[in-house]
């Protein structure tokens, strides 16, 4: 009688049987549209009242915990992990109809400790890098928390035959089980280990550092059962230091590229020897976490015998090594190199010799850079790579200005000769500082005393724009001997060439002068320059 279906039909009947009294039926129009208000009115605080049930239902409901499968236990049970944990616990005959429980998977376990339902396994989780394969099928691991090694199980599903030394793995919570490999990340470092051949003759006005170096690169090479029967040691590492622009990764690219053709030369018939130029700047190495810079140093040696394990013969050059192999004591990172320096010279120390990978370090600063590192035994050769005189200057133009160049003088001795003339000049418009010693000399620095083959090149480019320009104005394209000079004077006066007062002591380092013998120094004026011109007038 209660069915609110029964009660519209009620009403209905009532409105037929009395359909002659008008005032009646209003009043059950009324009663009716009161009635069905109140039915929706029911039906809304009906949803509210079982949504608030379930939340109280859930309220009251335990939390789950969450298990990881080692495996199965004894008497249809399985092995499970959790909180760090172990437990042989029942599990519930829902989740075993799905299929059985591998190794990895992931549960919910009841307050009885009995798994409940499958869950899926996690998508994050400890990383950690693969250290090597033990003997019952466990892998030991490490870099995980408190950075130590331990052994985990591979999970279900996971291509053990791919791991390898190195390679990082994801771990399930409880760091237990392997869950799955994670994909190489690229190196931030700007590291460049490709390979470009250099040949010597890209190489100019360095004819002593290209001879002491070939001979050493070439001794084992050319000349093994030599050096065996007198039992000699043949150098691990190469320290090239020398002002920047003087070609010191130039040369040290073409000492890889004479290797590998003195290599193939004595293996002829075998498979084509392949070099790789394992270039890397030395302060990007630096980083501000700790273990990080370690790290780096790490991959690169790391690199270095993946290559010579592929039959490639590696080649690590650091430049600006200063920055990262610095004195302990005496650079601004002194936490940092504390730990990098010796773990350089433990990785040195794994090198035999130039047959197995061949170290250079190159700088601007020798003295800044930690003893250790250069001491017999690690870095064994140590080459100045100076600036060059007037007959490197000549042989580093020949490389820039070819055969084929459009010139205006008749061979290219008529264009450099010119040029040499006016950068060796030692006028009192090419002064660049004034030096007073602490024995009382005063000595004078030139533009030729700061030239390098960087700058030499740009002068060239200079140049060459300048005949570009004349070309698109419409006169022959033809590279003139002004054009040489009008760019030197532009190199030294308008890109900052010279020193800035900043630091001078740097520089002196560069240009050979110890900052403890200098008393001042300061750039030539106006009205020094007038006096020299006046002075050498009189003489004339």
């Amino acid at each position: 009688m209660g069915d609110p279906t029964h009660i519209i039909e009620l009403i209905d009947q009532m409105l037929e049987e009395t359909e002659d009294r008008p005032d009646l039926q209003q009043k059950i129009f009324d009663l009716r549209d009161a009635l069905l208000q109140a039915q929706q009115s029911a039906q809304q605080y009906n949803l509210k009242i079982k949504a608030l049930e379930e939340t109280i239902r859930q309220l009251k409901m335990p939390a789950h915990r969450i298990g990881t499968v080692l495996g199965p236990g004894q008497d249809e049970l399985y092995r499970l992990n959790v909180g760090g944990t172990e437990y042989q616990a029942a599990v519930s005959p829902e989740i075993l109809e799905q299929g059985p429980l591998n190794v990895g998977d992931q549960v919910a376990v009841n307050e009885g400790f009995v798994a409940i339902s499958r869950l899926p396994r996690p998508e994050q989780g400890p990383l950690v890098r693969v250290v090597c394969q033990l003997e019952d099928g466990q892998w030991l691991v490490g870099g995980g928390t408190g950075n130590s090694e331990f052994m985990v199980m591979p999970g279900e599903g996971i291509a053990t035959d791919a791991l390898k030394e190195g390679d990082e793995v994801i771990l399930d919570p409880t760091q237990k089980v392997m869950l799955r490999q994670c994909p190489k990340r690229e190196s931030k470092m700007p590291v460049d280990d490709e390979f470009s051949t250099v040949s010597w003759k890209q190489v100019g006005g360095q004819e002593k550092v290209i001879e002491e170096v070939r001979k050493v690169i070439e001794y084992p090479i050319l000349h093994q059962e030599i050096i065996n029967k007198m039992d000699y040691r043949l150098p691990k590492g190469f320290l090239f230091y020398g002002p920047p622009g003087c070609g010191k990764t130039l040369i040290g690219k073409a000492i890889l590229s004479d290797i590998i053709a003195k290599l193939g030369e004595k293996g002829k018939g075998q498979k084509e020897l392949q070099g790789r130029f394992i270039y890397v700047k030395g302060p990007e190495i630096l980083n501000m976490w700790l273990g990080e810079s370690e790290r780096k140093v790490r991959e690169i040696f790391q690199k270095a015998r993946e290559y010579k394990k592929q039959g490639q013969f590696p080649f690590i050059f650091i430049d600006e090594a200063e920055s990262v192999l610095g004195t302990r004591q005496a650079t601004r990172v002194n936490n940092i190199s504390n730990t990098l320096v010796p773990m350089f010279c433990a990785e040195m120390d794994g090198i035999q010799s130039v047959s197995d990978t061949v170290v250079i370090l190159a700088t601007n600063r020798p003295d800044l850079i930690d003893p250790a590192i250069l001491r017999p035994g690690r870095i064994d050769r140590k080459i100045k790579v100076g600036r060059p005189d007037r007959k490197s200057c000549e042989a580093i133009l020949k490389i820039y200005l070819k055969k084929d160049l459009p010139i205006e003088a008749k061979n290219r001795a008529g264009m450099i000769e010119p040029f040499l003339d006016k950068l060796f000049r030692r006028t009192p418009d090419q002064e660049a500082l004034h030096l007073t010693l602490r024995n009382g000399e005063i000595k004078k620095l030139f533009w030729k005393d700061f030239i390098s083959g960087a700058i030499l090149e740009g002068i060239v480019l200079r140049a060459k724009e300048r005949s570009i320009e004349r070309a698109i104005a419409g006169e022959p394209l033809m590279m003139k001997v002004d054009d040489l000079t009008e760019a030197l004077k532009t190199e030294f006066e308008e890109n900052h060439i010279l020193p800035s007062d900043s630091n001078m002591e740097d520089w002196l380092q560069l240009l050979d002068f110890d900052p403890k013998n200098v008393m001042r120094l300061r750039r030539p004026n106006d009205s020094d320059q007038a006096a020299s011109k006046t002075m050498s007038r009189s003489i004339i």
